[in-house]
């Protein structure tokens, strides 16, 4: 697929306040930045984290809520735009006290502890994504 974005050159980085929603405060810094297209990443930890894990099978998202303290070992995902809204795809690798790591497509709920990003915005038109049927998932479409 051919790519419709480059990198701009510039960075933003910055942390989001303990209790703060994670995926709403990263959502609001590409939203007030008018970031249409890019890579996200970041590191910290959590009070509790909601994650999700796309079952191929049966086509459909099923969900964990944990509730408790975790690192965040790695976060990454990108910036596209689906329903016309601009879209954070964000993955996440958790770690409990037992340094067991796991992780899945962050959702809402997961309560930020500290947390630090960078968000590089790449120019050019945003990817969008769209209703795929084969897998059922939202895809980038060209």
């Amino acid at each position: 697929m051919l790519r419709e974005c480059l990198v701009k050159g510039i960075a933003y980085q910055g942390s989001l306040r303990t209790g703060e929603d994670l995926l709403r405060g990263l959502t609001h810094v590409i939203e007030e930045n008018n970031i249409v297209c890019g890579r996200i990443t970041g590191i910290g930890a959590v009070t509790q984290a909601r994650v999700a894990y796309f079952d191929h099978e049966h086509k459909r998202y099923e969900e964990l809520l944990i509730k408790e303290g975790m690192e965040i070992l790695s976060l990454t995902g990108n910036i596209s735009k689906k329903d016309g809204e601009l879209f954070p795809h964000v993955h996440v690798v958790l770690s409990g006290r037992d340094f067991r790591a796991f992780g899945g497509h962050l959702l809402h709920d997961t309560l930020v502890y500290a947390f630090e990003y960078e968000i590089i915005p790449f120019d050019g038109k945003p990817l969008i994504r769209q209703f795929d049927k084969d897998t059922g998932l939202f895809l980038w479409k060209e």
